[in-house]
């Protein structure tokens, strides 16, 4: 069985009130970068070709380029691999879709969701409202263990 591997993973998790926390992985040029964002920050363009913290300053024409993106980040090249597994062996086992009730006040929803892409096939979408698989929990310290 071929081992699946990801270009990128996007996990947000917030509301429309308080915002969302964003965590991007992505893997591009032989490289991978890992980055969180807390919900004071506008989300980020995964499919931006620039969004990239290898050679920042060069487009893929060697021509230098105003980089907008300098926060910090974190080196995944090298762990890849086992990050790539170990996040599709939780995502495989999701539903699509997971919906809950809505609240009336909206600060109280809690709407969550994972976007990535697997080389070769579609872009894919999990999300949910107010309910959630059984280890997103476990899903999410998982990611955010990265950044410490």
């Amino acid at each position: 069985m071929a081992q699946e591997r990801l270009d990128f993973l996007v996990f947000y998790r917030g509301n429309l009130v308080t915002g969302f926390d964003y965590i991007y992985v992505k893997r591009q040029e032989g490289h991978a970068f890992w980055q969180s964002d807390l919900k004071a920050q506008e989300a980020k363009d995964i499919l931006d070709k620039d969004f990239m913290f290898y050679n920042p300053h060069l487009n893929d024409k060697g021509e230098p380029f105003n980089w907008r993106y300098r926060e910090d980040w974190v080196d995944m090249t090298k762990v890849w691999d086992h990050f790539s597994e170990e996040a599709m062996a939780y995502i495989t086992t999701w539903m699509s879709e997971y919906r809950g009730p809505s609240y009336d006040d909206p600060s109280k929803n809690d709407e969550w969701g994972v976007r990535f892409k697997v080389p070769g096939e579609k872009e894919q979408l999990i999300w949910g409202l107010n309910a959630f698989p059984a280890n997103l929990d476990d899903f999410s310290h998982f990611l955010y263990r990265f950044g410490q």
